[in-house]
């Protein structure tokens, strides 16, 4: 099976930018539905997304979701985590900052921050706490959009992800292109993951945990 059989809408999202990973693992899977029946087919979509999104953890677990089960069943299943996930995580977040005093600062292209935003109702550069996603959360370290450094270093940071971003190490290692940077975990103030706040060592070692499970 060639590559040129991949439908042009997935090889289009590939250029997708500003909709975070979850965004475009979303659409992915709209787009993998269409195709849920040719198995063969579905593989090497996701096995090409891995390769040309190389930042984004879910795609990770979401081949090893499709390796372990039939893609009609597993592609909306995970479709459904992911967004019950995302919800948590910006319900969650909203409790833990409501009443901060301040406004925010945000990285850019994380759809969760955006959400939380809008319920948070105050951003601005000159804000005192900031906010990211993540692209990926290994045990030492997070990748992000470049930026989010400088973010995490002026101010105090707070990430909001869900659990597909956490990967282990040896997956984390295989992550990364020019757009992402990596961050140590211990630059944060907190990281809210679905539905639980956590510090950055807690974060950390829930992704080393994965290595016992998930190799490569």
């Amino acid at each position: 099976m060639a590559e040129e059989d991949i439908p042009p809408r997935l090889v289009a999202l590939t250029t997708v930018r500003g909709v975070g990973c979850t965004g475009v693992t979303l659409r992915a899977i709209s787009e993998l539905e269409e195709i849920a029946d040719q198995r063969e087919l579905v593989t090497q979509c996701v096995r090409y997304l891995r390769r040309e999104l190389s930042g984004y953890a879910s795609l990770w677990h979401l081949e090893r979701a499709l390796a372990a089960g039939d893609p009609a069943t597993e592609l909306p299943r995970f479709a459904a985590r992911l967004e019950s996930d995302a919800t948590a995580a910006v319900d969650t977040a909203h409790r833990l900052l409501a009443g901060r005093a301040g406004e925010f600062v945000t990285a850019p292209s994380s759809g969760l921050t955006r959400r939380l935003l809008a319920r948070l109702g105050s951003a601005s550069e000159h804000g005192r706490t900031g906010l990211c996603g993540a692209d990926a959360l290994g045990p030492g370290e997070m990748l992000n959009i470049v930026g989010t450094h400088d973010l995490a270093e002026r101010l105090p940071t707070v990430v909001v992800t869900t659990p597909d971003r956490l990967v282990p190490a040896n997956v984390f290692g295989t992550l990364g292109s020019p757009l992402f940077e990596r961050i140590p975990l211990s630059m944060f103030e907190a990281v809210v993951v679905g539905n639980e706040v956590l510090t950055p060592a807690e974060a950390g070692a829930r992704a080393a945990a994965l290595g016992a499970h998930h190799p490569a």
